[in-house]
């Protein structure tokens, strides 16, 4: 059985250099895990990925 993917809490304050990668560090094994389903259930990868920088952009607060 796959061990589940879990989200840890932030090391770093989010006015620290560090936060930001520490961000993506955590997000890259459940990104993969969403494209590899993703492209399992007969998607294209690269649109996939391109949907989900779109989405992402949406989700981002006003300044």
């Amino acid at each position: 059985m796959a061990k589940a993917l879990t989200i840890g809490s932030p090391r770093h304050p989010a006015t620290s250099t560090a936060y930001e990668q520490e961000c993506r560090d955590m997000l890259v094994p459940h990104l993969d895990a969403l494209l590899r389903k993703v492209e399992a259930a007969g998607w294209d990868r690269g649109q996939a990925a391109s949907a989900l920088m779109y989405l992402a952009a949406m989700r981002l607060k006003p300044a």
